[in-house]
């Protein structure tokens, strides 16, 4: 698949790398250098300020190479009907701070059928990830990317002699917004309809009596998905983004699975708007949002070595389990 280079709107030459450093010493390095993105699926895109190339097998494009020379990798679980502008917008702050960036993307229909999600992250998703030269990595999900992570758990509890490093590679997780199965229907409404109240409520509705009727076909995956989510967590330092006012991210949800989280050894930090809306954190507050990150980055150990990121700190971050039955 041809590679292409996104609008200097994006990325501007000669604009600063922001280094991770400690947040009242960053440093500024200049450098001048195109964005590079490259589609590995329909659902899969690669993002990278590097020159390296990303070489893709024409059979198989999970089966890809690429020089990673030693920066991190950021994957983007995107929320649903994500907007290319608004997608750019977070992939261009992981690049500034020297990562590169692989994005995730399902479609409401993928997420209603919800085998067809589990197939991209099980095809497409960990295979990718499994091939990938990155030796650490960041998991920021968005909404229902949540989902998206709980089947990448699944997959790697239920073949851990494929997925132990890919997973121990994940060194912190960012779940802004995060749904779990009791938002599904308010979540795709209002995402499909974010405007027409009307066309939202009825789809709600249908989405209500899809998931009784279809429990069978789809439900039970969300429930599924819902206790790899709460009881086989990843073990890497977690930072939560949210509204107080939330109604698809609930507060209440969101506070009962830290509970269960921090008792499970995972160390959980929160940052509350008291009236954002849903995915919207980093639209309305940019420099806190920014800011909130940036510090979390640097607690989970990431530091700029001569011109690289590398991670300073060693942990126990993913346990598989031998004894899931699929």
């Amino acid at each position: 698949m041809a590679v292409s280079t996104l609008s200097k709107q994006f990325l501007r030459p000669n604009s600063s790398w922001l280094v991770l450093l400690k947040p009242a010493e960053f440093s500024r390095i200049q450098f001048q250098r195109s964005l590079t993105t490259k589609n590995l699926t329909p659902t899969i895109a690669f993002m990278t300020n590097s020159d390296s190339p990303v070489k893709t097998s024409k059979g198989n494009p999970t089966e890809w190479e690429y020089s990673s020379e030693g920066r991190p990798l950021s994957i983007l679980l995107c929320w649903l009907m994500a907007k290319n502008n608004a997608v750019n917008k977070y992939a261009k702050f992981y690049l500034d701070k020297g990562f590169d960036v692989l994005t995730v993307r399902i479609t409401p229909i993928q997420l209603l059928l919800p085998t067809q999600t589990n197939r991209i992250v099980e095809q497409e998703l960990m295979p990718i990830l499994k091939n990938s030269d990155h030796k650490k990595s960041l998991i920021h999900g968005f909404s229902v990317g949540g989902y998206v992570f709980a089947q990448m758990l699944r997959i790697a509890h239920e073949q851990p002699e494929q997925y132990e490093t890919t997973m121990k590679a994940m060194a912190g997780q960012i779940w802004d917004s995060v749904v779990d199965v009791q938002g599904t229907s308010i979540g795709v409404s209002k995402s499909v309809f974010p405007n027409s109240r009307l066309p939202q409520k009825l789809l709600q509705n249908y989405i209500d009596i899809h998931m009784k009727v279809m429990y069978n076909v789809s439900t039970k995956h969300y429930y599924v998905a819902h206790e790899y989510y709460y009881d086989k967590p990843l073990k890497a330092p977690a930072l939560f983004l949210n509204s107080e006012n939330d109604p698809i991210s609930s507060m209440d949800v969101i506070q009962g699975l830290q509970t269960i989280w921090t008792a499970d050894g995972i160390k959980v930090t929160t940052k509350l708007w008291p009236n954002t809306p849903h995915v919207g954190h980093m639209q309305r507050h940019p420099d806190e949002y920014k800011k909130t990150i940036t510090e979390f980055l640097y607690t989970t150990g990431f530091r700029q070595e001569q011109g690289r990121v590398v991670d300073t700190q060693k942990q126990t971050i993913f346990t598989p389990d031998y004894n899931v039955i699929g």
